[in-house]
């Protein structure tokens, strides 16, 4: 049932495995994932960016999506941030649950919703779906990784964002796939993911 933080809308065009645009032309940033980057101005795509996309493509292009309202609604480059559905279909919870996306914690989001993404995530680790067999394999998903509890971001432990973390706050992980089982997601910076060549 629409309330008065969700709408309903056609989209248009998929940008990425976590972005589209609606008839409208107001964009969207599916909330609480994250999916590998399609590479722009001559830089290379992130392994397994062209399938997530595609992934959503097939999904939603040119169907008609709720959207309700995730933390404060917009990000800082003014696109809505939400909770996507499809008829009973959880978009978000879809996209984790195949391997085409990770979760990506924020504060502001509903707690219930991230623990369910983090379900869907812990499945599609262990049953090694979408991109998890090729990630596992990286050099730096097996180093040591320290969390900071309260954004949910992890960092390689010689990182000067590491060595700001306060001690309350540090999270000790074996593993980069600890990290990912407990909630946490590489800092941006890392460029740890893939490249296709």
């Amino acid at each position: 049932m629409a309330t008065a933080s969700a709408f309903e809308a056609e989209v248009r065009y998929v940008i990425d495995g976590d972005t589209f645009i609606l008839a409208n032309d107001k964009h969207v940033r599916i909330a609480g994932i994250d999916t590998p980057e399609i590479g722009r101005k001559g830089k290379p795509d992130q392994y397994y960016a062209r399938n997530a996309k595609s992934m959503l493509n097939k999904l939603i292009l040119g169907k008609q999506v709720r959207i309700e309202y995730a933390g404060k609604g917009v990000d800082r480059y003014k696109r809505i941030v939400g909770w996507v559905y499809l008829d009973d279909l959880f978009v978000n919870e879809y996209m984790v649950r195949k391997g085409a996306a990770f979760c990506y914690y924020h504060k502001g989001n509903d707690q219930g919703i991230q623990k369910q993404l983090l379900r869907a995530q812990r499945n599609a680790y262990n049953e090694k779906r979408g991109f998890w067999p090729k990630i596992i394999n990286t050099e730096n998903f097996h180093k040591p990784w320290m969390g900071n509890r309260n954004s949910h971001r992890c960092f390689l432990p010689g990182d000067r964002y590491a060595k700001k973390i306060s001690w309350r706050n540090r999270v000790q992980f074996s593993t980069l796939g600890d990290a990912f089982y407990a909630g946490y997601s590489p800092a941006r910076h890392f460029n740890f993911w893939l490249v296709v060549k």
